[in-house]
């Protein structure tokens, strides 16, 4: 019970606004078992923010490969929130679901390695 509270409370204190971006052309989406709800649900699971306090949205993107084999990979920031413990945090909470398998891109009928993009935008508690 206390743990669904503080999910609940994770997922009230910051929203994911979440969009890929796919590097190659003419190619089926790439996917996470479940879709990008069940991705963006398991990614707020990962991160802990219950110590940290903020009173303005942070926004930062981090990205991402997805090989051809659906192994997440290369999980980097590209645009900072401008605070590091945060920036940390969040891609602490990302690489900790790398291990769940993705459904690869493919092209022609044959998986091929994908880039993702991940805009997100936390905001404070209430």
């Amino acid at each position: 019970m206390i743990m669904i509270r503080i999910l609940f409370l994770l997922l009230t204190m910051f929203s994911l606004k979440v969009s890929g971006q796919e590097a190659t052309q003419n190619s089926s989406d790439k996917s996470m078992p479940g879709g990008l709800n069940s991705f963006r649900a398991e990614v707020a699971k990962q991160i802990d923010l219950s110590d940290f306090i903020w009173n303005e949205p942070f926004k930062l993107v981090v990205t991402f490969n997805v090989s051809k084999e659906g192994k997440m990979e290369n999980v980097k920031l590209e645009e900072s929130s401008g605070n590091a413990e945060f920036d940390q945090r969040i891609l602490d909470g990302i690489k900790r679901i790398r291990k769940k398998k993705w459904t690869p891109a493919s092209k022609d009928g044959q998986h091929i390695d994908s880039f993702f993009r991940l805009p997100m935008t936390f905001h404070p508690p209430k």
